[in-house]
């Protein structure tokens, strides 16, 4: 008899995550074009996770652990954090942390980001939580180098150079809960 594996991961309605297959893809473009239209109805918190540990302000690190850090994006620069922020997101977060921490630092973000709708740039946080919504962007015409993340049946988002191939006016926002219409 096969044992069928229970899915541990934890359920964010209000999470609306993006991933995609690779850098300079269009996930941080895709993001902001999302949160400048959700943000019309809406407080938007976005947080941009990533692996690496980069270059960053003392004044903005809002938790620092030996494993991982999680900042607070105040300014206007060109990092892609800053990004969400001009586009209109209320608090942004920018969380550095290798895989296997990323599970730690992701609770302890939480008692900043309450019930609000949050748009995620993450690579990896879609093997420990199941968002309200989950996107993929690819160039399109590139073969797909992270075929993990489809196991997880994203929404996929083809971007050509120019334009993304998802209209943003599909996503419904009811009571911070993300859902597509069709």
């Amino acid at each position: 008899m096969t044992q069928v594996q229970k899915d541990t991961r934890i359920d964010y309605p209000n999470l609306l995550l993006i991933a995609g297959n690779g850098r300079n893809v269009g996930k941080t473009y895709f993001a902001c074009q999302l949160i400048k239209s959700l943000s019309k109805y809406a407080g938007i918190t976005a947080i941009k996770i990533t692996s690496h540990i980069h270059d960053h302000k003392a004044e903005d690190v809002l938790i620092a652990d030996d494993n991982y850090l999680i900042l607070q994006e105040k300014q206007n620069t060109g990092k892609d954090s800053s990004l969400m922020l001009q586009a209109g997101a209320e608090k942004v977060f920018f969380v550095m942390a290798a895989p296997e921490y990323l599970p730690e630092a992701f609770e302890h973000l939480k008692a900043y980001t309450t019930e609000t709708p949050i748009v995620c740039e993450s690579g990896g946080l879609h093997e420990i939580v199941n968002p309200g919504l989950f996107f993929f962007v690819q160039k399109k015409g590139t073969p797909i180098r992270k075929p993990e993340h489809l196991t997880y049946k994203p929404v996929m988002v083809y971007n050509d150079g120019k334009n993304l191939t998802f209209d943003c006016a599909r996503i419904q926002l009811i009571n911070n809960k993300f859902s597509l219409n069709s």
